[in-house]
């Protein structure tokens, strides 16, 4: 048997100390590498929603100025929004010690750089060629009309990773770049002072891992797992009720500025209802399935549209559809009752576009629907149990809403005189024969929506459907040498009618 000397001894020592330490140097270098690559998808994809972040706000500046000058696509709108980005891009600080956002154009066989970076003491960068194979690649892939991120050398000529997207409305390329060194930087750093102690920390962290920390880690991922299935439970639970409420009732509970308990409160609403004519008569001659499809189909789009206008979707009454605009936000009694007529009239609009998708897939019965509108003060809040309760809102200018719809022809949109008088600058109304009420003591006299007033962004139109009649104008679309010929037919319907009287 060997005899193990004083020499032995040290020489082994040596040994382990030497293969403790490779281990160690390995663990360290593989970590950083892992690491490093972590980092540079991560700063991949914060380049990349930077990129199409400022892509999204050039472009709606862009957009916006070319509508607000009137010159959509000129140079002259194109320049005022680059001279914009470049006014406030001279107050951008950019992010990192070298992250900065560059803007060019394709000009014949050249980038021309639009904006100052800091590489440059904020100059503007020369002109570059775009035949150039190796430098100013992210740039060069930007004006080619895609988008992703790369690592390559900029146009001063250090190795950067960048993010690219072309903006087609601007006709420009954007680039989100930061140099690959200061990524990097702090990774070497690290690796040089850590490989120095790695063994002892490996050593020290695995004894305390086996010891104390593995358990306790267990525990804390265990935990957090935990936490994700119960978040996820609450999204998707939150999501399904979501579906129960009206838009606004739902944000206002998730956000705590309205809890879910029994109470009222008075406040002046602009109420909405309508109902399908002949629906009861629909119901008998479809088929369950059939109905139930188109049913669905037409609240899902009257939906959209009150979604679309701001207003409180109150509930369904079978064909019925309950809205009601002032609660829980409101932008005043004359806005209120603006947006909830302008939702009327997009309703109505929407029930012709049903009518003929639903005439192309066969269904031969006519889809119409009659419209009430009210004004005034109502009691709105929960109503119910402690155990089950509803946001509604009750009162008589409900009654007045459901009044006027039940009186209101096919087609047509009936307000009171109260939401006449909010509304009457905005929208054509015509007074029509003064109606006795259920529940009101006094006769109302109600008003029929024509159609919006000729101002410089609505349109100067005319609606009214009757049984046996229907009348559509908008004046937008007959051409000036046409209208005489409009009204010559106008006259001689009028005529028709009186013969017909006679």
């Amino acid at each position: 048997m060997k005899t193990i000397t004083i020499a032995n001894r040290k020489k082994i020592q040596l040994y382990s100390i030497l293969i403790m330490t490779a281990i160690a140097l390995a663990v360290a270098i593989f970590g950083f590498v892992y690491l490093y690559k972590i980092k540079i998808e991560e700063s991949q994809q914060e380049l990349h929603e930077l990129v199409k972040s400022q892509a999204r706000i050039y472009e709606a500046i862009a957009k916006f100025d070319a509508i607000v000058t009137g010159t959509r696509g000129s140079r002259i709108s194109r320049a005022g929004t680059i001279s914009q980005i470049k006014e406030a891009h001279i107050h951008y600080s950019g992010f990192g010690k070298t992250g900065e956002i560059v803007l060019a154009e394709r000009v014949a066989n050249e980038v021309v750089f639009l904006l100052p970076t800091r590489k440059l003491n904020f100059e503007i960068p020369a002109p570059l060629p775009l035949d150039d194979s190796k430098n100013n690649m992210p740039m060069k892939l930007a004006l080619s009309g895609t988008s992703g991120t790369i690592t390559a050398i900029d146009h001063s000529g250090e190795e950067v990773l960048a993010a690219y997207e072309y903006l087609p409305f601007l006709e420009v390329g954007l680039v989100a770049q930061m140099d690959l060194s200061e990524i990097q930087q702090p990774f070497l750093h690290a690796a040089l002072y850590t490989s120095i102690v790695a063994w002892v920390a490996i050593l020290i962290g695995a004894i305390l891992n086996i010891r104390l920390v593995g358990p306790l880690i267990n525990s804390i991922i265990q935990a957090h797992k935990q936490i994700k299935e119960s978040e996820s439970r609450l999204d998707d639970l939150s999501k399904q009720l979501s579906r129960y409420l009206s838009p606004q009732i739902y944000q206002s509970i998730f956000e705590g500025k309205k809890s879910a308990r029994i109470g009222s409160h008075r406040k002046k609403l602009t109420v909405f209802l309508s109902d399908i004519v002949g629906f009861t008569a629909m119901t008998d001659s479809m088929e369950p399935e059939d109905l139930s499809f188109h049913l669905n189909a037409y609240l899902n789009r009257m939906s959209e549209v009150v979604i679309k206008h701001g207003g409180t979707l109150d509930k369904f009454i079978g064909d019925a559809v309950l809205v009601f605009f002032g609660d829980p936000e409101t932008d005043g009694p004359g806005k209120d009752a603006e947006h909830c007529v302008a939702m009327a009239m997009e309703m109505r609009e929407a029930i012709e576009e049903l009518k003929k998708e639903w005439k192309l897939r066969g269904i031969s019965h006519d889809l119409s629907v009659r419209m009430g509108i009210a004004s005034g003060f109502c009691t709105v809040g929960n109503f119910g149990s402690e155990q089950r309760m509803e946001y509604t809102i009750i009162g008589n200018t409900v009654n007045l809403a459901s009044r006027l719809e039940s009186a209101a022809q096919p087609g047509e949109i009936l307000i009171s005189a109260d939401t006449g008088t909010l509304v009457e600058k905005t929208f054509l109304l015509e007074e029509v024969e003064a109606i006795q009420v259920k529940g009101f003591a006094r006769e109302v006299t109600p008003r029929r929506v024509l159609g919006h007033r000729q101002t410089g962004t609505s349109k100067p139109e005319m609606q009214y459907l009757e049984p046996g009649f229907e009348l559509n104008i908008d004046l937008n679309e007959v051409p000036a040498d046409q209208q005489d010929e409009l009204l010559h037919k106008l006259k001689h319907a009028i005529s028709m009618i009186e013969e017909q009287k006679k």
